[in-house]
């Protein structure tokens, strides 16, 4: 189901389990991949979460009805890209993404700011801290993108 103007919870894993997010490049490159999207597409987003291999995050697109589109391009271009630079072929995530919608605000709570940096130079790197459900939790975002109109 898709709405307007409401905030998604995203999760989606890496393929056979492979701890992409620890360590190497792929941080670095699906950094460079997700600001990429930014420039492409119209969204808010906060609570990036790079972890071994699953990657997770809230999203709020301007239209709610190019979620679908933004995670393709997403997705899409960070495994073209990332097997072309590590010399693989194949499938590099292991589902399609999962999405549900928030009731309210995502818990980690501020606004994507319309300007200035975001912190520490908003590089996506994953965070030393452990939540309880032990996925390395980056708070290194949001991006300073434009937020939905309305």
């Amino acid at each position: 189901m898709l709405k307007k103007g409401v905030w998604y919870e995203i999760s989606t894993s890496v393929n056979n389990r492979e701890p992409l997010f620890r360590g190497g490049r792929a941080p670095a490159l699906f950094d460079r991949v997700f600001r990429e999207t930014a420039r492409r597409f119209v969204f808010a987003v906060r609570g990036l979460s790079l972890a071994g291999d699953r990657l997770a995050f809230y999203i709020r697109p301007a239209d709610g009805f190019e979620l679908p589109a933004i995670m393709k391009w997403l997705k899409q271009t960070f495994a073209i890209r990332y097997n072309r630079y590590n010399g693989r072929m194949g499938h590099l995530w292991g589902d399609r993404y999962r999405s549900r919608i928030l009731e309210g605000e995502p818990p980690d709570g501020g606004e994507s700011a319309a300007a200035g940096a975001p912190p520490d130079g908003g590089r996506v790197r994953p965070h030393r801290r452990k939540r309880a459900s032990g996925a390395a939790f980056s708070r290194l975002y949001p991006l300073p993108v434009a937020p939905a109109p309305g």
